[in-house]
């Protein structure tokens, strides 16, 4: 899951429990990261979930991205 985090000072810029924040906001799937915030009273919101096995509403078309070709090695012409 998906959640979005608020912090108690709404302009906070900066990293708590490994989360980084920008305009006092922030998004995380780390469920430890949310407890610790909820624990300290920071505003927790789900904001999407993750798909459930055999739940994958059609997107199983999708193909994991192509891995990057290698540039080609061109070498300098030898002078004379």
């Amino acid at each position: 899951m998906t959640y979005k985090i608020s912090t108690p000072v709404p302009e906070f810029n900066g990293c708590v429990a490994g989360v980084w924040f920008v305009g006092g906001e922030a998004e995380t799937d780390s469920e430890g990261a949310v407890s610790y915030f909820e624990r300290h009273g920071y505003t927790v919101e789900q904001v999407g979930s993750d798909p459930v096995d055999g739940d994958d509403q059609g997107d199983g078309d999708k193909q994991p991205p192509a891995e990057p070709k290698p540039k080609p090695v061109t070498r300098a012409a030898k002078g004379g």
